[in-house]
């Protein structure tokens, strides 16, 4: 019984490791899906009346390509400091989400890296 719980971890554990890993210029091609995406901050618009922030990655608006929207209190949580991150590299996990007309974004992403 132990082996079955031991194999039946190991294999959860490798599905959750093995996600994609994609680049802003393939993010069209995820829509509908939760991807890891790669690139680096090229612009942020603070929150304003919304209380929702957006980071642009790899191209500054209005050339945007890929989008993170972000709640105030949830980059609060994060301990993210956006005055910072430009130019930085970032590392964000979530459901792609667009209509494919509108530049395709993550809201609220499960996990953001920026270094």
């Amino acid at each position: 019984m132990k082996n079955l719980v031991f194999a039946l971890f190991i294999f959860i554990s490798a599905k959750s490791f093995a996600q994609d890993t994609i680049t802003t210029a393939q993010v069209k091609d995820y829509l509908g899906k939760e991807v890891w995406v790669k690139g680096t901050v090229a612009s942020f618009k603070p929150a304003g009346e919304n209380s929702l922030n957006y980071i642009n990655v790899d191209k500054a608006f209005p050339q945007n390509i890929f989008t993170v929207v972000i709640a105030d209190k949830y980059l609060q949580r994060l301990k993210i400091d956006l005055t910072k991150s430009k130019g930085k590299k970032i590392l964000v996990k979530g459901k792609i989400e667009g209509n494919g007309k509108d530049t395709p974004q993550i809201v609220n992403p499960v996990k953001v890296v920026i270094k």
